[in-house]
């Protein structure tokens, strides 16, 4: 059975269940990078929430002898956990004014989001785009995000200009950078997965020569959150400040949406600059999720010029 063929029974088992008073529907959404994820939607009549179920694991559950009849219960849990007969009044963001103050940016790669870009607003950047969304925070359910689209921008009547200013003053009020040297963020996780951090090993495990980067005091920078937390290099003084402790140069590496690396330079041999590319395109390919790579460059910063490019 194809996935499309196991989502359209899923929604028809799952829609006799529910009865008419829901509509149920399959639906291929593209994520960053191009990801393409399947899931049900599920809508009640008279609500404005529809929770969107992804089924490609249980789908591979399936494949891999799972009952049929399992996996419809789960998805009837799943949704009364996400929809808890929440109906939300979405006027509010028919209006700038009311929403301005919660709009953020995110750094996404450029030419894997070449679809996605035909239809938000962005700011192009090296071979990555800044691109908006707004959170919602509500006591019932946590946090969401709203991706920003240029019918919103149609809608509110304001310029790309005025949507940047916005979300970079909200970026310092609600994602401030942190910056943490990377032995102590190996040490973190090595402590959550009662794991030992030791010299080339955890997750540097693949990289032989990497015990002595970390020692040469590698930082990672990301938000307070650690959600989207790349963006932090385009804060006015998340590079600056460190560079003028260190007095040094700075090579950047994207380890994900998340997160980049920070090495100070203290040379840039040929070698070197074929390690960095290595190692990023090896973490890359291996150990991030395709739908929160960054990139494969690596990026310098200039502490005289503040100015970033590419290695």
């Amino acid at each position: 059975m194809l996935l499309e063929q196991f989502g359209k029974k899923l929604c028809s088992a799952v829609g006799k269940i529910l009865g008419e008073t829901h509509e149920v529907v399959f639906q291929e959404v593209t994520k960053n990078n191009g990801v393409d994820l399947h899931g049900i939607l599920i809508s009640k009549k008279g609500s404005n929430v529809s929770p969107a179920i992804y089924i490609d694991e249980l789908y591979r559950d399936y494949e891999e002898g799972r009952p049929f009849g399992d996996i419809v219960y789960d998805i009837l849990c799943a949704y009364k956990r996400c929809a808890k007969e929440i109906r939300m009044d979405m006027d509010f963001f028919m209006q700038f004014g009311q929403v301005k103050n919660r709009i953020l940016y995110k750094l996404i790669h450029f030419d894997s989001n070449r679809k996605l870009l035909d239809e938000v607003p962005y700011i192009a950047w090296h071979d990555l785009a800044i691109v908006f969304y707004y959170v919602l925070e509500d006591e019932r359910f946590g946090k969401a995000s709203i991706l920003i689209r240029n019918s919103h921008l149609a809608t509110w009547k304001v310029e790309l200009s005025a949507l940047y200013e916005s979300a970079k003053e909200n970026m310092a009020r609600m994602c401030p950078a942190e910056l943490l040297p990377v032995r102590q963020v190996i040490e973190e996780l090595a402590q959550e997965k009662n794991l030992y951090a030791c010299e080339g090993g955890g997750i540097f495990s693949d990289f032989p020569d990497m015990a002595s980067v970390v020692d040469s005091m590698m930082y990672m920078l990301t938000n307070k959150e650690r959600l989207f937390g790349a963006a932090a290099i385009l804060y006015a003084d998340s590079l600056k400040n460190l560079t003028k402790r260190l007095n040094k140069n700075l090579i950047i590496l994207p380890s994900s949406i998340h997160e980049v690396l920070l090495v100070p330079e203290n040379g840039m041999t040929p070698a070197m600059r074929t390690f960095y590319r290595n190692m990023v395109r090896e973490v890359n390919d291996t150990q991030v999720d395709p739908e929160e790579r960054l990139s494969y460059n690596v990026y310098y910063y200039d502490r005289l010029t503040g100015e970033i490019t590419v290695l």
